[in-house]
């Protein structure tokens, strides 16, 4: 990752269309483009999310680094992996980046990546007020679960973990990783 300039919120209009990258306390941080194991685990998890969430008519499943817009000042905006917002939060799909928390995110680890990294963010969702935070670690195979009191559980990929209300599976089942 890294560091490109410090901008603000009267910047949002003028971010980079193209890559990946996120918003840190007015830095512009750039991220290398998402390798195949990454990127496979996104859309299995959203293709077993859209199935039970939103063709259940509960809400709307995001993927593909959606834009949070975590605070203003100083701008703040994180991209998410995998992001379901229920009709109750969401009554319409906005164009831009979603300023409301979601009510769940699911984040994958399929590379080395900063302990560091991953606190920030999840500080930056539970300050955000996302309602579920769900890690997947593709390297070792676990799953960390923060639920909506901030309670946390580490699973392993054959544990059957509730990822949103009611919504159980094994992560072994869905994600073929080595």
């Amino acid at each position: 990752m890294k560091v490109l300039e410090v901008i603000t919120y009267a910047d949002v209009e003028y971010l980079p269309k193209e890559g990946r990258y996120e918003v840190v306390e007015g830095r512009l941080l750039e991220m290398s483009p998402a390798g195949g194991w990454h990127s496979r685990a996104v859309a299995k998890i959203t293709e077993r999310l859209i199935r039970s969430l939103e063709d259940t008519k509960k809400g709307y499943v995001f993927a593909g680094e959606l834009g949070l817009l975590i605070k203003k000042e100083p701008l703040t905006l994180r991209a998410s992996d995998i992001a379901f917002y229920s009709k109750e939060k969401l009554s319409h799909i906005p164009k831009g980046f979603l300023h409301e928390p979601p009510d769940l995110v699911v984040e994958v680890i399929a590379e080395e990546t900063s302990m560091e990294y991953f606190e920030e963010k999840l500080r930056d969702y539970i300050n955000f007020g996302v309602g579920r935070m769900v890690f997947v670690d593709l390297i070792k195979r676990l799953v960390l679960v923060v639920d909506e009191e901030r309670k946390i559980g580490v699973h392993s990929f054959e544990e059957e973990v509730e990822v949103y209300r009611g919504v159980k599976w094994e992560f072994s089942e869905i994600l073929e990783v080595v």
